[in-house]
């Protein structure tokens, strides 16, 4: 049997631990959202949830919100005077670098992707971006955007 006394101190402890717990997700939240090229929405990021690589930009250039496509080179694109940083993203769960924002999405050229948008303060959808016989283009992910790639192919689209 448990004392008053023992109560009181597991009460206590499970106070403190929520405590504890509360800040942690308070203060990991508000960590999410820092850097220069985030703002209040957060960062956006690239993932790829497929066997295959695939690469990232930095920056945006022009105009569009998430899922927008474009054909133009984005790799004289800066950010004041830094230029244009690619990222590769392995296979099987590569991601973006995290408090990092990174707007950009390389559809390679020959091959159809199906991109998965999680949308904070928003409805998530899937994009089916089919280049096979074309160039590279580019996809747009907004700052309150996460593009997971679900999967590529030179074949057909998946």
């Amino acid at each position: 049997m448990v004392s008053r006394k023992q109560s009181r101190g597991f009460s206590r402890s499970a106070v403190a631990v929520t405590a504890m717990a509360f800040v942690a997700v308070l203060g990991s939240g508000t960590a999410a959202h820092a850097g220069a090229s985030c703002d209040i929405t957060g960062c956006s990021s690239s993932v790829n949830d497929t066997s295959l690589g695939a690469t990232a930009f930095k920056n945006w250039c022009g105009s569009g919100s998430t899922g927008t496509l474009t054909e133009n080179s984005l790799t004289s694109c800066k950010s004041g005077d830094v230029a244009q940083a690619t990222y590769y993203l392995s296979a099987n769960g590569g991601h973006t670098p995290y408090r990092e924002d990174w707007d950009t999405l390389r559809i390679d050229a020959g091959w159809c992707y199906k991109v998965r948008f999680i949308v904070d303060f928003g409805d998530d959808f899937n994009k089916t971006y089919d280049r096979r016989g074309k160039g590279a283009a580019y996809v747009k992910a907004a700052n309150n955007a996460d593009a997971h790639i679900l999967g590529q192919s030179t074949s057909s689209c998946p």
